[in-house]
């Protein structure tokens, strides 16, 4: 059986032993079981008009990488702004409402900043292992914290990249898009920030999403390589509005034929916009 990223990021083993059997087997999303998303839609991107598989990657305009930072906001957060300042790059920080009260200033510099903030829920639980209406409370309040500091954010990163149809949704009815990521940095495996540098810069592709802490030392030290590392390979670190609109510039247009392959072979519909 793979093991969710939950059980990775080290939940008790009592709590494994303590779940029914139909829930140790329950179904999850890709990035959940696998760690990561392939570049498409349905796992990276769920519920978006944008279909990746068009996406030209080839062509340069596709050299971006959208940077996000995870679990803040963070003191860390801003020693973070001032190297994205230093190198012109930008990046979208998905911060946990709860933490808000703690790091209000943070927050709200990340949001002046020219960089984005992004939902990461009010208290970081498995989506799905909690009701949908307490899913649907958990970013409704999350959205109010962030409204209250003048933020209103339009992407929304699930914890564990766990997520379904309905989380998917509930984002979407709050006025998010949901995203997970192409790499995973596993800097929330303890790694030195030199492992981190090696794992991402292996996997770095045009229109590679990376999965960093802010919250993890090793990954505030290991970025400035990163992002130097990659802007010599010719990328540009954007936010996730950037990315999906190079992603999207950088589409071609199915022909009526492609396209009906296309519809019979994914057989899918997105959600709205």
């Amino acid at each position: 059986m793979t093991l969710s990223r939950r059980f990775v990021l080290g939940a008790p083993v009592a709590l494994l032993a303590a779940r029914p059997a139909c829930a140790a087997t329950k179904h999850r999303s890709y990035a959940a079981t696998h760690g990561t998303a392939p570049f498409a839609t349905e796992h990276l991107l769920p519920g978006d008009t944008l279909d990746l598989t068009t996406v030209d990657r080839a062509n340069p305009a596709a050299r971006v990488i959208a940077l996000t930072i995870d679990d803040g906001p963070d003191p860390n957060d801003l020693r973070i702004l001032e190297l994205l300042r230093q190198r012109n790059a930008k990046a979208t920080f998905f911060c946990i409402s709860g933490k808000l009260s703690a790091h209000r200033d943070v927050a709200s510099h990340v949001a002046a900043s020219g960089n984005e903030v992004g939902c990461h829920t009010h208290d970081h639980p498995m989506m799905t292992d909690i009701p949908p209406a307490a899913q649907l409370r958990n970013l409704e309040t999350a959205m109010e914290e962030f409204g209250n500091i003048g933020v209103r954010p339009t992407w929304f990163r699930p914890p564990y990249g766990d997520f379904d149809e309905t989380v998917v949704r509930e984002a979407h009815d709050c006025g998010m898009q949901t995203v997970l990521w192409t790499i995973d940095s596993q800097d929330w495996k303890g790694l030195s920030a030199g492992a981190i540098h090696q794992r991402v810069m292996e996997r770095l592709r045009p229109g590679a999403v990376i999965l960093m802490h802010s919250t993890k030392p090793e990954s505030v030290r290991a970025l400035p390589t990163i992002v130097d590392e990659g802007m010599r390979q010719g990328f540009r670190f954007v936010t996730m509005t950037e990315w999906r609109k190079a992603m999207q510039a950088c589409a071609v247009p199915l022909t009526l034929s492609s396209a009906a392959n296309h519809s019979a072979i994914h057989g899918t519909r997105p959600l709205p916009r």
